[in-house]
């Protein structure tokens, strides 16, 4: 179940095996499973079902984020298993952002125009451009599934409030599955 750590940022983190374990069981349950009943959508997602702080600075570590990350690729690769032949078509990928990965998720996309679109964000008030940082499967030491291919980009959202402008700016990183051209 996902959940917010409002208040709590920096209180140290409990229970973190217990989530793991329940993260497991949820990628476990996606063998055989393939979200064919949104095919008339332009796309289906599946956001990480775990509390906040087990997966954002700074209550995580690296070796947490690793196995959340193992988790989402092991649920999609089952999507890809799963995968009937009228819906060759459909796009499994999954979303990273990173370091603050509580919007991580899965994605099935079922318009492969939509899919393009998804990744053309460049307008005044958002941006993402193809990342020059080194991949985070190299930064955070893990080995990318062989159906999915990696694309990192660099996301930047500005804001308006009361005249002030904020910006947020993190890391989006993309596993997808190969097949894409």
């Amino acid at each position: 179940m996902r959940q917010l750590n409002i208040g709590r940022e920096k209180k140290k983190l409990r229970g973190v095996k217990r989530r793991l374990r329940a993260l497991d069981y949820w990628a476990d349950s996606a063998k055989g499973y393939f979200p064919s009943e949104d095919a008339d959508e332009k796309y289906s997602n599946w956001k990480i079902p775990v509390y906040q702080g087990l997966v954002e600075p700074p209550t995580t570590n690296i070796a947490i984020q690793k196995h959340c990350i193992y988790a989402l690729l092991r649920a999609a690769n089952y999507f890809v298993e799963a995968k009937p032949k009228e819906m060759e078509h459909a796009i499994v990928t999954v979303l990273i952002p990173y370091p603050d990965m509580f919007s991580s998720e899965i994605c099935v996309f079922f318009d492969q125009d939509y899919f393009v679109a998804f990744y053309q964000r460049n307008n005044e008030w958002q941006s993402l451009t193809p990342t020059t940082e080194p991949q985070l499967s190299s930064t955070l030491d893990f080995i990318v599934p062989a159906p999915f291919s990696e694309v990192g980009f660099h996301h930047k959202i500005q804001d308006k409030d009361e005249d002030e402008i904020f910006t947020f700016e993190n890391e989006w990183w993309s596993y997808r599955e190969k097949v894409i051209s």
